[in-house]
């Protein structure tokens, strides 16, 4: 599995995947949620360019659930500047 897909009532649909960096070729967890007035945003965990690295993205990679992905997204959208223009309940 390299995707994982979760619908939430406060961001909506939040996507997650194991992938690479496009310009780097790392080893990346990104995330990608498109929060209520804004469009698609992504974040991501990156992780050395090594055998390590992707072991260890894999490792993240495998213990997110919709829990944990609804909470990342919170660290992101809750403590931005942004966060005012969400007028959305918060479950």
């Amino acid at each position: 599995m390299f995707a994982k897909l979760y619908e939430t009532q406060k961001h909506g649909q939040i996507l997650v995947m194991l992938d690479s960096d496009t310009e780097e070729s790392t080893p990346e967890v990104r995330f990608f949620v498109q929060p209520k007035g804004l469009g698609v945003c992504s974040f991501a965990m990156g992780f050395e360019d090594s055998q390590d690295g992707w072991e260890n993205a894999e490792t993240a990679f495998e213990k997110v659930d919709e829990a944990m992905a609804l909470k990342v997204a919170d660290s992101v959208f809750d403590r931005s500047p942004l966060a005012a223009t969400d007028s959305g309940s918060d479950t």
